[in-house]
C-alpha cells in the first residue's frame, strides 16, 4: 500500500520577522524618525506634552461636567440651536452667501470712497431702486414668515396675542436706523 507524501512547511516565526523589520526601520525611515523626534521635542518645549497628559488625567472630570451641563436646560437648547444652526446653514443656497459676501465687500468700497454721509433723500433714492426694492421685498417676506412661526408656536403653548402687522418691525428697524445716522451726523 502506498505511503502519503509528507510535505514539510517550515513554520514561519512571526517574531523573528518583526525583530528583522524593527531593526531594518532605522535605516529606510531615518528621515521620518529624526521628524518625529524633533516633533516630539517641539511639543515638550510648548508644554503640549504636558497638556495632553493633564487632559488625559482629567478626561473623566470633564466628561462628567460636560453631561451635568448637558442635562441643563440652558444645554439643551445650546444643543437643539446648535443643531438648528447646522441645519439653517444647510439650506442656504451657497449662491446667495457668495452674492451676500460680494455685496457686503462692494457696499463697503462704495462708502470708503465717500467723504461725507450721503444725505437722507440720496438714502431714500436709493431704496426706491429695483434691487433694493428686491432686497426690502425679501426682508419683508421674512419677518411676515417669522412673525407666521412666532403665532403658530405661540397657539401650539396656548399663548393669544394680538396680531402685529409684519411691516411694524420693519418700520421700527428702519425709523431706528435713520435716527441713529441722523444722531451721528449731526455729532461729526
Amino acid at each position: 500500500m502506498a505511503e502519503p507524501i509528507r510535505s514539510y512547511t517550515p513554520r514561519r516565526d512571526v517574531r523573528e520577522e518583526l525583530r528583522r523589520k524593527v531593526e531594518d526601520a532605522p535605516m529606510e525611515h531615518a528621515q521620518a524618525v529624526l521628524s518625529a523626534y524633533e516633533l516630539l521635542q517641539e511639543a515638550q518645549d510648548h508644554g503640549v506634552l504636558d497638556t495632553l497628559r493633564g487632559l488625559i488625567g482629567a478626561g473623566d472630570t470633564l466628561i462628567g461636567k460636560a453631561s451635568e451641563y448637558a442635562n441643563t436646560p440652558e444645554g439643551i437648547r445650546l444643543m437643539r440651536n446648535g443643531l438648528a444652526a447646522v441645519r439653517l446653514l444647510g439650506e442656504i443656497d451657497p449662491a446667495i452667501l457668495d452674492s451676500a459676501a460680494k455685496a457686503m465687500s462692494r457696499s463697503r468700497d462704495d462708502r470708503r470712497g465717500e467723504g461725507k454721509p450721503p444725505s437722507m433723500i440720496r438714502i431714500l433714492q436709493r431704496f426706491t431702486s429695483q434691487d433694493s426694492r428686491r432686497t426690502l421685498n425679501f426682508i419683508a417676506g421674512f419677518t411676515e414668515f417669522l412673525g407666521q412661526s412666532q403665532d403658530d408656536s405661540d397657539e401650539a403653548i396656548g399663548i393669544n396675542k394680538p396680531r402685529i402687522p409684519a411691516i411694524v418691525p420693519v418700520i421700527a428697524i428702519a425709523a431706528v436706523a435713520v435716527f441713529v445716522s441722523f444722531k451721528i451726523g449731526r455729532n461729526r
